[in-house]
């Protein structure tokens, strides 16, 4: 009774470990891929991008701008009512010194 160590075969041990080690970078891979795309999407979630900031100051600039438009306009018209008061006071002391 001899007790006989298997035939150790160097190709099927190679072939073995280059598959586990394929298997492996695929896995690594995409854990990696899947890491990084949830860590976006939270990322995304919580924060604003630039383009959100952007419109969200141009928005508020146009606001600023028909404010300060609106502001004018109104300051004009007083300023119009005013001169016409004056003209016509202006007419009616004219018209009381004739």
């Amino acid at each position: 009774m001899y007790i006989t160590m298997p035939k150790l075969h160097i190709t099927h041990t190679l072939f073995n470990t280059a598959a586990i080690f394929g298997v492996g970078l695929v896995w690594y891979d995409f854990n990696k891929k899947v890491y990084e795309r949830v860590s976006h999407l939270l990322d995304i979630m919580w924060c604003e991008t630039d383009q959100e900031t952007e419109i969200r100051r141009r928005e508020k600039e146009m606001r600023i701008i028909q404010e300060e438009k609106k502001r004018v306009e109104e300051e004009i018209k007083r300023l119009e009512e005013k001169k016409r008061i004056e003209e016509e006071e202006e007419e009616e002391a004219a018209g009381k010194t004739d």
